[in-house]
């Protein structure tokens, strides 16, 4: 294929030597040679034909008058296209035109002091017919060589694979190019207005056909298309026709659309879309006659075939200078069909070396649009009806890219941010998961893009394969390595057990008894072919299941339980790894011996501040050292020793006292105390691996931030103790934040005691260090930040005053 760089140029603000861009696109696997358009034809002018006349002596020649403005030439042609007042380019005496030199040379009686050039003559075509007609308003005089651009204008000529279909157009191309050096493609949308009217009925009778769309448009006038179409047209290797030809080679080299304008007037009844019949013939837009076979597809009406799709027309409704009205195609056809298609017939053109790799099904509309757009305004016109089946809308299939797969298959990491931003820069939508990206591969991409192996490579050779460094061969000493998922669920496991708590091993399936017990909402998942009622209803918590577990051991008279679990919940849309604990009755077995009383006990049981310290212990152990609870409101637990779980401002989890009511119900003891962790989020589908990351402790400790270690302070501390009297609804954790917060030079504050002076006050003693960086605190100092601190809370905290 070749592409102007101009043209691309319209797509990209892009101002790289062509040199250069053809370097960095081989180097991504688009093979691509850089040539100048043409070459310069010295003493070479543009002239009027100003007078037509047979050579009196050769009956195949003509003589013609033409001018420069300056002078007048007689030239000697065999072109039958010339006519009177005609802009075509002249060869004058001197030129070199390939291997021949032009000077003055007699036909008959006659001489010729110039030639005439043809495209081919020109060196732009490998085929012409007659000379190039240039168009009225081009003047005469100009130097066609800068009017054309000969020897200045870069033109890629690329080789693709046969799986890059998206890079056979200016758009594609241009697509890449952006991609490759970072440039956001510009996308101009066509703007056009279809009168709702009816149209001739279309068809689809064979399922090779994806899409099919079919516009009217009448009133149209056949004529020569504008310079600056033709001259993209003749940069990119085809020979301008006329008008509505033009467009639609035009929209296919730019969109990579093939379509196909019939003459509306020589369509007999609808279009149908069928399997040719065995022996049905052609005679195709080449002059050649075609004998068809069943597994070719056609484009048909009510008597006879059209064209064969995907390939050529036919000649018994293409369009020419007689044409008012055309049904503009625009389609999508089965690749491999239209590739066994035109090796039968050893016919390959534009259309089907484009269908055979690959047509962009949802750029179709607005293809065709841009043809419409084109039509309308340069051959009049109005599109009068409008028709689109598709069958089977595509559906883009998402690819999850992980950066372990690109940093083994390549050899150096791309970070999932960065390979985000390559596969968006190829306009793949793409999204960041826990361990790398997820992809939804438009249509464009859709006959390449199928695998992870697939999107390694993309980014891979977007980010530049010469990174790759050699290395030797690594022999690994272990047979595998452990998922960082799989060690930190190893971590908790090993925590709750050097603890002292138990494993327990429990079905993920319940039944909806325990659910109406608890009084939460039973889980929408359900099995069908359940053996037990008792097993029918996948959990979407654990305390369900250490409940039961907790029921189970009662019956067999263990009423000291520590147990936990760490094991999968699940949800409509996603699963979740959980770690659930419960305990009960006494925390320590063993002998405890009071002095005063001169006595030994075992009376040493579970409370809500111990289990909740074990949980805190769990969560330093991580490194999360400033955690929040917060009341909950789970209708299963004791409202006033119960909490909500908040780490970096995200619920984790809870614990609390099973609710007295629900415990008389269940026939447990009142003393039970449970609490859920969540761990980890597993995404069921692909499409919500990037969703409900928030709230899970495995992210938040894969995200957290390195310790930082600081120096051993220098200096001393100053304690005070101090007791405040406030409302009963003050929050604690508030007031040490506030504390805490007013003076630089506050170390530390730790609440201590906490005494209810009455129904609506209440007493919060508190022990704060004081302690400066660069010097020992005197006393008078304390005191003055003492203050300080009292005056700032009275503003934070009204009725707040110091107890005595």
């Amino acid at each position: 294929m070749r592409v102007p760089y101009s043209w691309i140029k319209e797509f990209l603000d892009i101002d790289i030597p062509a040199e250069d861009v053809a370097k960095r696109l081989n180097e991504t696997g688009i093979e691509t040679v850089v040539e100048k358009f043409g070459k310069k034809v010295e003493n070479s002018v543009v002239v009027r034909i100003t007078a037509v006349k047979k050579h009196p002596e050769r009956d195949k020649l003509l003589i013609c008058e033409a001018t420069d403005g300056k002078r007048k030439y007689q030239i000697v042609t065999a072109a039958k296209n010339v006519f009177e007042g005609a802009k075509v380019i002249l060869a004058k005496e001197g030129a070199k035109v390939k291997d021949l030199t032009i000077k003055p040379v007699k036909f008959g009686s006659v001489l010729s002091e110039g030639m005439f050039l043809s495209l081919e003559e020109l060196g732009i075509s490998e085929k012409a017919e007659g000379v190039f007609i240039l168009p009225e308003d081009v003047k005469e005089g100009e130097d066609p060589n800068r009017l054309l651009g000969l020897g200045e204008d870069d033109i890629f000529e690329i080789e693709i694979t046969p799986n890059r279909g998206d890079a056979l157009s200016v758009r594609g191309l241009s697509r890449e190019i952006g991609a490759v050096f970072g440039i956001k493609r510009k996308e101009k949308l066509p703007v056009v207005s279809i009168a709702q009217e009816e149209i001739p009925e279309i068809e689809l009778l064979t399922e090779k056909v994806y899409r099919y769309r079919g516009v009217i448009i009448k009133g149209i006038t056949v004529k020569p298309s504008p310079f600056d179409i033709q001259l993209k047209l003749i940069k990119s290797g085809q020979n301008p026709i006329n008008n509505i030809v033009d467009i639609t080679n035009y929209i296919l080299i730019q969109e990579g659309q093939p379509l196909h304008a019939f003459d509306l007037k020589k369509i007999e009844g609808g279009i149908k879309v069928r399997k040719a019949k065995e022996g049905e013939k052609i005679i195709t837009l080449d002059g050649e006659e075609r004998s068809l076979k069943p597994e070719d597809i056609v484009i048909s009406d009510s008597s006879k075939v059209l064209a064969i799709a995907g390939i050529i027309g036919g000649e018994n409704s293409k369009v020419d200078e007689s044409t008012t009205d055309i049904l503009l195609e625009a389609a999508v056809f089965d690749n491999i069909a239209v590739r066994k298609t035109s090796k039968r017939l050893a016919l390959t053109t534009e259309s089907s070396y484009r269908f055979e790799r690959g047509v962009d099904i949802e750029n179709l509309p607005n293809a065709q649009d841009k043809a419409i757009e084109l039509i309308t305004e340069l051959a009049g016109g109005e599109a009068f009806g409008e028709k689109d089946i598709y069958p089977d809308p595509y559906k883009p299939k998402e690819i999850k890219l992980r950066e372990k797969t690109t940093k083994r298959i390549l050899g150096f990491s791309i970070p999932k941010e960065k390979a985000k931003q390559l596969l968006e820069r190829l306009e793949i939508p793409t999204q960041i998961v826990e361990d790398g990206t997820v992809s939804k591969i438009p249509a464009f991409r859709s006959f390449d893009l199928e695998r992870e192996i697939d999107l390694v490579e993309e980014v891979g050779r977007l980010e530049g394969l010469n990174k790759a460094k050699e290395t030797f061969p690594k022999i690994p000493v272990e047979s595998f390595r452990k998922s960082e998922e799989f060690l930190f669920e190893l971590r908790t496991r090993d925590f709750f057990k050097d603890n002292g708590f138990d494993e327990v091993v429990t079905y993920t399936f319940v039944d909806e008894e325990i659910y109406n017990i608890l009084g939460i909402p039973v889980p929408p998942i359900k099995i069908k072919n359940y053996l037990l009622k008792t097993q029918s209803i996948m959990r979407d918590n654990l305390a369900v299941s250490l409940i039961k577990t907790l029921i189970h051991n009662l019956r067999f008279q263990n009423r000291d339980i520590k147990i936990f679990e760490i094991s999968s919940v699940f949800f409509e849309k996603h699963e979740e790894i959980r770690a659930g604990l419960l305990v009960t009755g006494k925390a320590v077995k063993g002998f405890k011996f009071t002095k005063e009383k001169r006595s030994f006990s075992t009376q040493i049981s579970w409370d809500f501040l111990k289990l909740k310290g074990v949980i805190e212990s769990y969560l330093k152990m991580l490194g999360f050292f400033d955690f929040q609870l917060k009341p909950s409101e789970k209708p299963f637990l004791n409202p006033y020793e119960s909490a909500e779980i908040f780490v970096e401002g995200q619920n984790v989890g809870y614990l609390g006292k099973i609710h007295p009511k629900k415990a008389d119900i269940l026939e447990i003891p009142k003393d039970v105390y449970i609490s859920e962790l969540k761990l980890r989020y597993v995404p069921r589908e692909l499409s919500d691996a990037a969703k409900g990351k928030e709230g899970y402790l495995f992210n938040l400790f894969k995200n957290r931030p390195s310790p930082v270690f600081k120096e051993l302070p220098k200096f001393p501390v100053v304690k005070r103790d101090i007791a405040f009297e406030v409302d009963e609804s003050v929050q604690v954790d508030k007031l040490l934040k506030a504390v805490k917060e007013s003076s630089r030079y506050i170390d530390s504050v730790e609440l201590f005691d906490v005494y209810y002076i009455d129904e609506n006050r209440k007493s919060l003693a508190v022990s704060v260090d004081f302690r400066a960086e660069d010097r020992s605190l005197s006393d008078e100092e304390v005191n003055s930040i003492v203050e300080e601190l009292i005056e700032s809370l009275r503003e934070k905290f009204e009725g707040l005053k110091l107890r005595t």
